[in-house]
């Protein structure tokens, strides 16, 4: 990760040329993610507060102008004509660059909690699952309105087939050190994953991939809403912003849904059945759309491979926001119980009209 981090008197030039007022406070660095760096600061005379996105440069993602304007078009679409809870960029001053490398955006600081920052929540409630559930029907609406044109980019889209070869060839340094994690990998992998081959030329898998969700709904997915990205209002029950589009593209729904799903109805060590339930309802009446046959019959499978995919990332990635052992076991949890449950899951999550 870079340390190419802008300095107080670099920000200061920007704020001036945007007519922004001055720096206030210390630069104060938020987070130390994979593909980008957040910082957050104040100015003053009006005591306003930003965070300034830094985008890294990396193999994780490709970094260009396109790529990032592709987010923000659609960031600014979702808060200004579907009215969600997401942080568009201030404009201006648009997209920047410093040191003539990396690019950054500035965003209000939106001021909000964590599920579980609160003695009142001290386990994720109904309530906020839903609010997940139903920001993310509404933004996957646009499949159906076509109110924002749907635009590909060359953002890189999840590979399931590559996934499962990765993780069961190319894992030996990680199945040495956490031999117990890994074997707990292997076993969904191995067992519930029987429909995807393992094949390594990527062409095979390109073809397999097209095959599998030739049938699926397409549209702008975010990819990434788990607990760091998603802010609660700390005076209501309410959603106060989804964050982090980095790693949205144009896809199928059902890999937002099927992530999504596991992440939000987890809860301790089980997958809460009837909180998927309600999910799932509520998603679809947001989405203005049922789920189709195919990501029905789609539906468990997706959920043990959205997650196997963020494990795998968690794997490679240099370095983790949270210990590994830590961050896996809570990943496995929720799909190792739905896996215990699989002859019974569509039965107990479809809610049959």
């Amino acid at each position: 990760m870079s340390d190419n981090i802008i300095t107080a008197d670099q920000l200061t030039l920007i704020l001036n040329k945007y007519s922004l007022g001055e720096l206030a406070s210390s630069i104060e660095r938020l987070t130390n993610g994979w593909t980008n760096i957040t910082l957050r600061f104040s100015t003053k005379p009006n005591g306003k507060i930003y965070i300034l996105r830094q985008y890294l440069p990396g193999t994780l993602r490709k970094i260009s102008y396109e790529n990032i304007k592709f987010e923000l078009d659609f960031i600014a679409y979702l808060f200004n004509e579907l009215n969600l809870p997401v942080a568009p960029m201030i404009d201006p001053p648009g997209i920047f660059t410093f040191n003539n490398e990396n690019y950054c955006v500035l965003f209000p600081f939106i001021h909000g909690i964590k599920y579980l920052d609160t003695p009142e929540t001290p386990v994720r409630q109904l309530w906020q699952t839903l609010e997940i559930s139903r920001f993310l029907g509404r933004m996957h609406s646009n499949i159906k309105t076509k109110k924002f044109k749907l635009v590909a980019s060359n953002r890189c889209s999840v590979n399931f087939i590559d996934i499962k070869y990765e993780l069961v060839h190319s894992c030996e340094q990680f199945e040495k050190e956490y031999p117990d994690l890994y074997k707990r990998i292997r076993l969904i992998t191995d067992q519930h994953t029987k429909s995807i081959p393992l094949l390594s030329d990527k062409d095979e898998q390109d073809i397999f991939e097209k095959n599998l969700v030739k049938n699926l709904p397409i549209g702008y997915i975010h990819a990434d809403i788990h607990d760091d990205n998603v802010l609660f209002s700390p005076n209501e029950n309410k959603l106060a912003a989804v964050l982090d589009f980095d790693d949205m593209y144009v896809g199928p729904l059902l890999i937002d849904l099927a992530m999504t799903l596991c992440l939000w109805c987890g809860v301790g060590s089980i997958f809460n059945f009837e909180y998927a339930k309600e999910f799932l309802s509520v998603y679809q009446n947001a989405r203005e759309m049922l789920l189709t046959d195919d990501e029905w019959n789609l539906l468990e499978i997706f959920c043990y491979l959205t997650i196997l995919n963020q494990i795998l990332f968690a794997i490679e990635a240099e370095q983790c926001a949270k210990p590994i052992e830590n961050m896996i076991n809570e990943l496995l949890l929720p799909i190792e119980h739905i896996a215990k449950e699989e002859n019974m899951f569509l039965e107990k999550v479809r809610q049959i009209k």
